[in-house]
């Protein structure tokens, strides 16, 4: 019978509660809830909490120390931005600078090489004018004790039928010790016009096959006698391809009437200057074969060639050639090539001043059937070789023959 207390609660008695079973654990209520055991995902999370907090601490200290926090150190990397911007601006300013001054050094050495070259034609024209009256008297032997202001008018009256005077009569130089071929004669004229005569009787005696004791032309510049050389060359090797032309006041005339323009013409220092940066990449492209430089008695002689097969492959290898430094810089670029196209043979030379050299390589390439071929034969002028130069030339261009037809 349950008993209530005066409060209307219902009383338990302890008697009548149930006893434990044995072997089974009473069944317990924990009223004390700090000794409530933490399950395993609330640790976890709290040891993570913790984990996180001591990864923000170390961030802090990473982002924020005094000496290398990165918060410094992207304060040095700004302002060495900064400064990096300074410089460039810099940089470019003074590039822009250089560039102006590089022009201006560039249009002033075209002025002055176009300078020049006039300075040289009046220099010329000059000489040319000098030696009007004079002429030069080739292979007339050596006589003891040689009187040449008697014995030559005497000679010239009696083989050509002139009577001659000069003003003045000499050998060029001392006799040399080891050729027996004599020096050659320059002789003065009193008289200007008696130099027409003598070449007009010369030159009657040559038809008539009539042997002389000398052989006499008209004295010039040796530029003017080397243009005049070409001309004839490329004249005769024009009328080679079955071609009728004629020269007139130092021209070719074409059949049609037209004057002959060189396939590849003659490149100044200012037609090098003005050659557009974007070829030379091109240029680059082009294979090309040198041979070792020679030196003689302070002369330096050098020599490149390479493959060609049209006028145009022969003016990009000369282009090639003359941007290089070394060859900008020597005495005489001489340019000599003969290729075959359309079952024809065209072939030219340039001597830059080294008079004679272009006729005597390109003689060799044909005594030597060297075609579809172009070289630039350098020169660094030293002491007087005389023709030892194109000896060493000829050798230079043997050379570099190997070692292109080889290929």
């Amino acid at each position: 019978m349950d008993t209530r207390s005066k409060t209307g609660k219902t009383m338990v008695n302890p008697e009548k509660c149930s006893q434990p079973t044995p072997g089974k654990s009473p069944n317990l209520r924990i009223t004390d809830k700090s000794k409530v055991p933490l399950d395993g995902p609330v640790e976890s999370l709290s040891r993570s909490v913790n984990t996180l907090k001591n990864n923000l601490d170390e961030m802090r200290t990473d982002l924020y120390a005094e000496e290398n926090g990165l918060s410094v150190q992207l304060r040095h990397v700004s302002e060495q931005a900064e400064c990096n911007y300074d410089d460039i601006s810099l940089l470019r300013s003074e590039n822009a600078q250089l560039r102006r001054e590089l022009d201006l050094l560039q249009s002033v050495i075209i002025r002055m090489d176009r300078r020049m070259e006039t300075m040289d034609n009046e220099i010329t024209d000059l000489r040319d004018r000098s030696m009007r009256d004079n002429i030069l008297i080739h292979n007339f032997p050596y006589t003891p004790k040689e009187d040449l202001s008697t014995t030559i008018p005497d000679l010239i009256k009696q083989t050509l039928g002139v009577d001659v005077n000069f003003i003045r009569i000499h050998r060029n130089g001392v006799r040399p010790q080891n050729s027996d071929r004599p020096v050659t004669i320059t002789a003065k004229l009193t008289d200007r016009s008696k130099k027409d005569e003598i070449l007009s009787a010369q030159k009657v005696k040559k038809i008539a096959k009539v042997s002389l004791p000398f052989y006499i032309t008209p004295q010039q510049p040796p530029s003017l006698v080397s243009a005049r050389n070409k001309l004839f060359d490329k004249s005769d090797s024009i009328k080679k391809q079955n071609i009728n032309v004629k020269i007139s006041r130092n021209n070719i005339i074409m059949p049609n009437g037209s004057k002959y323009r060189e396939e590849v013409p003659f490149l100044t220092n200012a037609d090098v200057l003005q050659i557009d940066p974007s070829k030379t990449e091109k240029l680059d492209e082009i294979v090309t074969k040198s041979a070792e430089p020679i030196k003689k008695n302070g002369s330096e002689f050098y020599a490149i060639g390479s493959k060609v097969n049209s006028g145009e492959s022969v003016m990009n290898f000369y282009q090639k050639v003359c941007i290089d430094p070394y060859v900008a810089s020597v005495d005489s670029r001489i340019l000599v090539y003969r290729f075959e196209e359309r079952g024809k043979v065209t072939e030219n030379y340039h001597d830059d001043g080294e008079h004679g050299a272009g006729r005597r390589l390109l003689k060799y390439m044909r005594d030597n059937q060297i075609v579809n071929a172009a070289f630039i034969v350098t020169r660094w002028m030293g002491e007087h070789i005389g023709p030892q130069r194109f000896t060493i030339m000829e050798s230079l261009v043997n050379e570099v023959a190997n070692q292109i037809l080889d290929e």
